[in-house]
């Protein structure tokens, strides 16, 4: 998710101001504490629409599937309920990575269920608006090792597409995240696929999962996460970011990934939605358990500023893990 709308690529100017923001006024101050959602709230999905902020997240142990919060700031949030209101009926559970996509063809929810043959697929499903009711219309995608983690984004020439992870860690084979062109009301895939990215840097371990794309100053930056995931203190999560010139690479990983990890507050922070607040300021949206919670700890909904330094690389907090407490003017 980026900028105004999400998961679908929007240019950011110099400074993270779009063409269409330059002249808007000055954003008001904005402080906050962490978490934002300090219920569980993993795999979280933030965009904007027309001043108000919509979040969905991972069912985990919430019914029937996909928590839907409503928020004007970012910072206080409103349950107003859930997308689904009954499992998909082709699904058997593993609710999880739902992404919503706001834009001019519709609202759309990519998500992640299991397939009664025990198989992992990205599906989506579309609303008249972002409160819903939502339609299912099946899995896009089902490959034999899962398919998971889907967002989609638009080439320069506007066509959409779906990008998501095939989860081969999970069967002892590479983690790799994968492109193919989306029909132009994001209902259906079309022609082939195309890899972007495999894991590969050490900090990644076996993973690498949940790409969001953004653009800036002629760059396309890919935020996704890496390693093992999971209740601290076994876990390794953290988020690495890479850019390139087109949606289909060669994505080039910037040499101080992780730009997100652990720190002596928060662990294992990951699965970030960068969001816009309209007015030229990017922010993240990201799980992460609090240091000192045991095994069946929540992973709660964390919330930073993005930054960019003269390298044209994008930075989280400075660089110091979790903020504790934050604020923009």
């Amino acid at each position: 998710m980026c900028a105004c709308l999400a998961v679908v690529i929007t240019t950011l100017g110099a400074g993270g101001a779009r063409a269409d923001e330059a002249a808007a006024p000055a954003p008001a101050p904005l402080a906050w504490d962490n978490p934002v959602v300090a219920d569980d709230f993993p795999d979280p999905s933030a965009t904007l629409v027309d001043g108000v902020y919509w979040a969905t997240a991972t069912s985990s142990a919430r019914a029937p599937g996909f928590p839907l919060l409503r928020s004007t700031d970012l910072v206080h949030w409103q349950d107003i309920g859930s997308i689904f209101r009954r499992s998909p009926g082709w699904s058997t559970g593993s609710l999880w990575a739902p992404e919503l996509v706001v834009e001019e063809t519709g609202v759309r929810v990519y998500y992640t269920a299991r397939r009664r043959d025990g198989r992992l697929c990205v599906a989506v499903a579309s609303a008249p608006a972002p409160p819903g009711p939502y339609t299912d219309h099946g899995p896009l995608v089902c490959q034999p090792a899962g398919s998971i983690d889907p967002t989609e984004v638009h080439d320069a020439a506007g066509h959409p597409y779906l990008v998501w992870k095939e989860d081969g860690n999970a069967v002892g084979r590479p983690s790799r995240i994968w492109i193919k062109r989306l029909r132009r009301n994001g209902l259906g895939v079309i022609g082939p696929r195309r890899e972007l990215l495999r894991n590969a840097d050490r900090w990644e371990g076996s993973v690498v999962e949940a790409p969001e794309i953004i653009a800036r100053d002629g760059w396309l930056y890919l935020f996704y996460s890496g390693n093992t995931y999971g209740p601290p203190p076994a876990c390794r999560y953290a988020l690495g970011v890479a850019r390139s010139r087109s949606v289909f690479g060669p994505w080039q990983r910037d040499p101080a990934n992780p730009i997100l990890r652990s720190n002596r507050a928060w662990r294992c922070p990951g699965h970030a939605s960068p969001v816009s607040d309209g007015a030229g300021r990017l922010f993240v949206m990201y799980h992460a358990y609090r240091a000192g919670d045991g095994v069946l700890a929540p992973r709660r909904a964390l919330l930073d500023a993005v930054t960019w330094g003269a390298d044209g690389w994008p930075q989280v907090n400075g660089g110091r893990g979790p903020s504790t407490s934050a604020s923009v003017g």
